[in-house]
């Protein structure tokens, strides 16, 4: 059976986005993409948000993205391969 894996970067005091809306606060560096990429060896499907969803985008459609280092590549190649669904939202 398969198991359901709830993961998602936030600071410390619970946020995922800053006052302006932006995630690049929590771009991963190489030790943090060695742990996401072992912890991701095994995933299948990835559900997302909308916003996450178009933010995680660029690992699929930005080759420069891939390319930032080696352990940015190994993580494409996992994100790639899994399917993708994301959660309709229900406000506007």
């Amino acid at each position: 059976m398969p198991k359901l894996i709830y993961s998602y970067l936030a600071s410390l005091d619970g946020y995922i986005a800053d006052d302006r809306g932006n995630f690049n606060w929590a771009e991963p560096d190489e030790e943090v993409l060695d742990f996401i990429n072992e912890t991701e060896q095994s995933i299948g499907t990835y559900l997302y948000g909308r916003k996450i969803y178009e933010m995680m985008i660029g690992w699929e459609t930005d080759p420069s993205v891939a390319a930032q280092s080696p352990k940015s590549e190994e993580f494409a190649r996992l994100w790639q391969r899994a399917r993708k669904d994301r959660l309709l939202e229900l406000t506007p």
